[in-house]
């Protein structure tokens, strides 16, 4: 720390530059070589003239004796991302018992500004007082002021024992306020998606995920997006420098370069990358159509966005504009994908002569009667294809909520011929990420009814809700245990034969809406 101190108080008193920070030291034996890595804030601008004044100095203050010092000087980003990468890495080698329990959402962070950020972190009573016991927070500090150029302020709660504070809920509500799809109802990365399948084309790997280009507003330094290629370009430019000839007299450098056109489900964006020598052959492994991630700086040109692209990675992009992270329960309060609209049939006015029929437990509750079709029998690693589902209220059937859905992989041929849905029908469908919130808000307040629900619906539809941070705990009631217990003699329980006992009518069994609707009426008769 003194020679840190001194090394950069020495640098500020020698080239009037106050902004350096020193972040590694490297001595390797073998080689007796040196090297020193300095940060800068990304806000500050250093000349190439000042860049090897700094690097000169450092090596004159060393005085490796006979041996060699490299001097790298980088900026330093403060983005979320790249934050979010060192604490995990810091937790993972100092405090592995957190690293292995804590998950990322519940790791808060926030940017002031450039100078200062606040991270919070939300731990379970155990986590918390071994947080506080070693001290984590004063060590992670002085971690992070190593690798960013940047104050940092850490906060722990114990969230078994203490509510949201109200600035962080006043926080989350203006963010609310400011959006109007799904980008405001979700946690840390909530302009950001997923893509799958990564193969570095030019320069280097890729390692963050991107964000939708809708989302970006302003010039960044380190911007990460994907698309596909449009209008991909082979362009030149006249270079500053000049080459010699050999009878002395100087020529123009035309230099290559290429622009394209990014474009995503949310938006598109225009680019160009001015490829090296050593760079320039791989240019020719990209064409229109391809999907592609790209790490660049965002830039304004005429008054439009525009990426100056460093590094290039084929990819698969997803199917739809989803979101991956947890969904806040309470934030959950208009319908985004997938909207119920009112049931109608010329049954429902004559289904029941008189309300005499129905229980008083019928007529004064809510019931949501729900069915899946899906690629297989286990809840864990087969997925939901199809939902169906009605809504009813005081005994009337009033709302249907139903829609296929697009698991992400093949179904399986035996689950085609069960259900006839097949590849083709999910390929332009919503995921089961996007539609549960929804589903989740159609099932708010009500009771769940369905046909061997309990031994298998149920079980798909928890298992859902896990993956975004929803948690179904509506009461369950399984229509096919009501008739075991109160219809007699039957042959045999199946919803089919049930059914026809009750004189309800079947149609296309194991489609999710029919079978819905005949447990509904089944359910009615029964309760």
């Amino acid at each position: 720390m003194i020679v840190e101190n001194k090394l950069i108080q020495e640098i500020k008193d020698k080239t009037d530059l106050n902004f350096f920070r020193l972040r590694q030291v490297f001595y390797f034996i073998s080689t007796n070589t040196c090297e020193i890595s300095l940060i800068y804030p990304s806000s500050q601008n250093l000349s190439d003239e000042n860049r090897e004044k700094v690097k000169k100095f450092v090596s004159d203050f060393i005085n490796l004796d006979g041996g060699k010092v490299i001097v790298k000087i980088n900026k330093s980003f403060i983005e979320e991302d790249l934050i979010q990468k060192e604490i995990l890495k810091f937790l993972s080698k100092h405090y592995p018992i957190i690293f292995n329990t804590i998950s990322v959402d519940k790791i808060n962070i926030y940017i002031d500004s450039i100078d200062k950020v606040r991270i919070r972190f939300s731990l379970e009573e155990g986590l918390y007082n071994h947080f506080i016991n070693f001290n984590i927070d004063k060590n992670m500090i002085e971690y992070l002021e190593k690798n960013f150029c940047s104050s940092f302020e850490i906060n722990a709660v114990c969230y078994e024992k203490s509510k949201v504070e109200e600035k962080y809920l006043q926080d989350r509500m203006e963010n609310l306020k400011r959006k109007s799809d799904l980008d405001a109802i979700i946690g840390l990365s909530k302009d950001k998606y997923m893509v799958k399948d990564i193969k570095t084309i030019v320069g280097n790997e890729i390692k963050f995920q991107p964000k939708h280009i809708s989302s970006i507003k302003d010039p960044c330094e380190d911007c990460v997006i994907a698309g596909k290629i449009n209008f991909l370009t082979e362009r030149s430019f006249t270079s500053k420098r000049k080459k010699k000839n050999k009878d002395g007299t100087e020529e123009a450098i035309q230099k290559p370069y290429f622009s394209l056109t990014i474009k995503d489900s949310s938006a598109s964006m225009t680019a160009v990358i001015f490829p090296s020598k050593t760079k320039y052959h791989k240019m020719n492994l990209l064409s229109d159509g391809n999907e592609v991630l790209v790490r660049g700086k965002v830039i304004k040109y005429n008054d439009k966005l525009e990426m100056s692209i460093r590094d290039i990675s084929l990819c698969k992009l997803p199917n739809k504009y989803e979101q991956s992270s947890n969904v806040i329960e309470s934030e959950l309060t208009e319908y985004r994908y997938i909207k119920p609209v009112k049931y109608n049939s010329f049954k429902q006015s004559n289904l029941f002569e008189s309300s005499k029929n129905l229980s008083k437990e019928i007529l004064n509750n809510s019931f949501v009667v729900y069915d899946f079709e899906t690629t297989g029998l286990n809840p864990v690693s087969d997925e939901i294809i199809e939902i169906g589902a009605l809504k009813i209220i005081n005994g009337e059937f009033s709302e249907v909520f139903t829609t296929l859905v697009n698991p992400k992989r093949p179904i399986p041929p035996q689950s085609t011929k069960v259900n006839r849905i097949t590849d083709e029908m999910v390929a332009n469908a919503y995921t089961i990420n996007q539609v549960i919130c929804d589903f989740y808000l159609f099932c708010k307040d009500c009771q769940m009814v369905g046909y061997n629900n309990i031994a298998f619906d149920k079980l798909f539809l928890i298992n859902a809700g896990k993956k975004v941070g929803l948690n179904f705990l509506n009461n369950q009631i399984d229509a096919f245990l009501l008739a075991r217990e109160k219809l007699t003699g039957l042959k045999n329980y199946k919803l089919s034969t049930v059914s026809k006992y009750l004189d309800v009518n079947l149609i296309d069994a194991h489609r999710a809406l029919n079978d819905v609707i005949a447990t509904a009426e089944c359910f009615l008769k029964l309760y």
